[in-house]
């Protein structure tokens, strides 16, 4: 194995050039996801072509990262990858969208492999070990140990080897067309316009009334620009525990330089000023539009809501156990525990049942009409809930 950094525009065009030669790359990506930094944020890519490994740095002021995205994105060049969908997301968000993406995650689980980290695959598969000491490291900072080099470029040298060895399987088992078609999927997504910071979860409602939350609210957007200004992920600004406290009660700022869990840079009076304007102006609003503070935010559901979910449970439920269990039992009967867990999973079922979603991939909608005709089920499981 070589493996080479690429930190320069000098070095990255002969790559890109050898990229496009190819008829297939593997590659992964190493980010951070507000652990280290503010924000969803591209560390390094590495690509492995035959043997050589290289570790192209975005953090370059030298190197031009979006010089190489359409090589990514070619579609002659195919892209074996391993769980590749937060670096989707991300590449998106970068305006990148690669296309022939072979997943090899995909084919581990029609495959009938336990879920497994790629670490473990390559160990069990491949018999090798390697190193896993760097995943969790800063890679944000530079340079580059020689440990998170070596880590980095594991993570892309083995995937060709590891593809070939289970497309020789997936041939074997008459099932090389199910992995096509699931990785396909992949040219049709678009995950450009997704918030990757939502801050803001429904159980954050928890313990707070409607006019409270109105304030948490408000709070939580300032921390957000507060932890995107000092480039700081926003867990290190403040805790939403204390943005709740603030919310529920002014008083709490009163120690506020002396407040434990609040980033030092924020613990000032002028802060404090900023936020009690927040809270004055929330509190204007909450009033205007009449929120309660006895009321929760987070409101139960009421007796007819919660007859209506239970009506709708026990449909799921009967249709489920009538139709899916039993073609998901006779799958794995035929190929195994696994990848009927990956082809029905209980969400899926769930969702076809109720109609939320409306696509299911050709070898999955045969499967399921094949094993139901089998069964002697007498109908068609892919209608929607209400037409059973």
């Amino acid at each position: 194995m070589t493996i080479q950094y690429i930190d320069s525009d000098d070095n990255l065009f002969p790559i890109i050039e050898k990229i496009n030669n190819q008829k297939e790359i593997a590659i992964d990506l190493e980010f951070d996801k507000n652990r280290y930094r503010y924000g969803f944020n591209l560390c390094l890519i590495q690509i492995c072509i035959s043997g050589d490994c290289f570790l192209i740095d975005p953090l370059s002021n030298y190197l031009d990262i979006e010089a190489l995205f359409p090589a990514i994105e070619a579609e002659e060049v195919q892209k074996i990858t391993f769980a590749f969908g937060e670096d989707l997301r991300l590449l998106h968000s970068l305006g990148c969208y690669p296309k022939n993406i072979y997943d090899l995650s995909i084919a581990t689980s029609l495959l009938n492999y336990p879920q497994k980290s790629l670490v473990d695959y390559i160990s069990d598969i491949l018999n090798r070990e390697t190193s896993k000491s760097s995943q969790q490291s800063n890679w944000y900072k530079r340079p580059l140990t020689d440990n998170q080099m070596k880590y980095a470029a594991e993570d892309v040298l083995h995937l060709s080897e590891l593809k070939h060895i289970l497309e020789t399987e997936a041939n074997q088992k008459n099932i090389a067309d199910w992995i096509e078609e699931e990785n396909a999927l992949f040219d049709s997504l678009d995950y450009s316009e997704l918030d990757d910071n939502q801050y803001l979860k429904e159980k954050d409602k928890n313990g707070l009334s409607e006019y409270e939350w109105h304030l948490f609210q408000h709070l939580v957007e300032f921390r957000e620009e507060i932890a995107e200004k000092w480039n700081k992920p926003s867990y290190q600004i403040l805790h939403k525990k204390l943005l709740k406290e603030i919310a529920r009660d002014s008083q709490v700022l009163r120690n506020w330089t002396s407040r434990k869990g609040v980033f030092r840079g924020i613990k000032t009076e002028s802060f404090k000023k900023q936020l009690l304007q927040i809270l004055k102006s929330g509190n204007e609003e909450a009033k205007k539009l009449g929120l309660s503070k006895s009321e929760p935010a987070n409101k139960p559901p009421s007796e007819s809501e919660l007859a209506r979910d239970m009506e709708i449970r026990k449909k799921i439920n009967r249709v489920k156990q009538e139709y899916f269990i039993p073609i998901k039992n006779k799958i794995a009967e035929d190929y195994g525990k696994e990848t009927a867990s990956f082809i029905l999973s209980n969400r899926i079922i769930s969702d076809l049942i109720t109609g939320k979603i409306d696509y299911i991939e050709y070898y999955k909608r045969n499967l399921i009409i094949e094993y139901a005709n089998e069964l002697e089920l007498g109908i068609n499981p892919l209608n929607k809930i209400d037409q059973i």
